[in-house]
């Protein structure tokens, strides 16, 4: 796949460069007017912009040739190039006159997404090189995206940059607060500025191998060694014997008692059991996000009368299409709060703001090591931030 961009004072000049170097069936990505640069550029008319690909087909057999130039002409024939910032719609109607036509659909279309997902990061590059901000601006937006900000949450910031003087964004110091000031609304806490203390009865929820049994042994360490409270186990995790056996250790070592459940009905008996506990902490069974049955299982287990505080606990490393996924799976939760873990293991740190900023959940802990009672904290919004602008910041006591 080769993508280029074209400058011409006309749309029929750039689209003649088009076809004179990519040929007929070039695919127009995308067209848009831009000023020309400098001075002389304040006072002159546009310039037409077009950004163009073209497969190289030629290994190809005839009949993938032919799908290829059929969807490369149906993009054309909707007059892309007076449709500025349609590459999206475009690319998903182009997908769908292909995958019509193919045998092999599953794999076309999984080739088709990877290169729209090509595309898509490079348009968004040559986008920026030619955006009305400064050097320093840019280097920054492409540290949050290096980091996995979502697009939607950078092109927020880079409309509020655009609105700065040159002089202003050409000042460091100026620009980092600046960007620091405008993602820190973009993140909820839990309680903030209050005590971070949870209600009586805390369940932690999530995909398989996010730590939530280590995180809540974390806690619970925490509570009882330097809160002095009462912390009792409940585990609903059954389908691990591993599971139980590492939370026993956990309890043994602690000092504080575990009651394993079965069912929705001995979940309660065991809550009322505890009931001259400060805390009760429920570890549950980690679900796959497409499991249908073992999530209607959590379901009902939350469905209780019992007032209780979820955590949704993810991965920071997590993809973010993947952390998409796992949302909608969740979908049936109302009231919860996010806890991030094994911050230690990645260095890019944008799940964390992207679902803060997509879901309106506070969040309200972090982990970054394998260390009982350390390695967790109550999340910093300043400590998350400055992460995302490149310091090094959640290096685990155990690594």
């Amino acid at each position: 796949m080769k993508v280029k961009r074209y400058i011409g004072d006309t749309a029929q000049e750039a689209l003649q460069k088009v076809r004179t170097e990519l040929g007929k069936d070039a695919v127009i990505i995308n067209t848009r007017k831009i000023k020309k640069r400098g001075i002389k550029g304040l006072f002159s008319k546009p310039i037409i912009e077009v950004v163009a690909a073209v497969d190289d087909y030629e290994r190809s057999s005839p009949n993938e040739r032919k799908d290829i130039k059929e969807y490369s002409s149906s993009l054309k024939s909707e007059s892309l190039v007076n449709r500025p910032g349609s590459f999206k719609e475009s690319m998903d109607s182009a997908k769908g006159s292909y995958l019509s036509n193919s045998t092999e659909a599953k794999t076309m279309e999984q080739e088709f997404n990877e290169i729209k997902s090509m595309l898509n990061k490079v348009y968004k590059v040559i986008k920026l090189d030619e955006d009305s901000i400064s050097d320093i601006a840019k280097q920054y937006i492409l540290r949050l995206r290096n980091a996995e900000v979502d697009e939607e949450i950078i092109e927020k910031l880079k409309d509020k940059i655009e609105k700065l003087t040159m002089d202003l964004q050409s000042d460091e110091d100026f620009i980092r607060n600046f960007i620091y000031n405008t993602l820190l609304d973009l993140i909820a806490l839990e309680n903030e500025g209050a005590d971070t203390e949870p209600k009586k009865v805390a369940v932690f929820i999530g995909p398989t191998g996010v730590g939530k049994t280590t995180t809540m042994a974390k806690l619970a360490a925490l509570y009882t060694l330097t809160k002095k409270k009462r912390v009792g186990f409940i585990t609903s995790d059954t389908y691990r014997i591993a599971a139980v056996e590492q939370l026993r250790t956990y309890s043994d070592i602690i000092g504080i008692p575990l009651t394993v459940v079965y069912s929705p009905q001995e979940f309660a008996s065991a809550v009322e059991n505890y009931k001259d506990e400060d805390i009760i902490m429920v570890d549950t069974a980690g679900r796959s996000h497409k499991d249908k049955y073992q999530l209607m299982e959590l379901k009902h287990l939350l469905d209780s009368d019992i007032e209780s505080q979820v955590y949704l606990v993810i991965s920071a490393g997590t993809k973010m299409s993947d952390c998409r996924d796992i949302l909608n799976s969740y979908s049936f939760l109302e009231d919860y709060k996010l806890l991030f873990t094994k911050l230690d293991e990645t260095s890019s740190y944008g799940a964390i703001i992207n679902l803060s900023y997509i879901t309106k959940k506070p969040l309200s802990y972090l982990t970054y090591g394998q260390s009982v009672p350390d390695d967790i904290e109550v999340a910093d919004k300043s400590k998350i931030i400055n992460s995302l602008l490149g310091d090094k910041l959640y290096e685990g006591s155990s690594r």
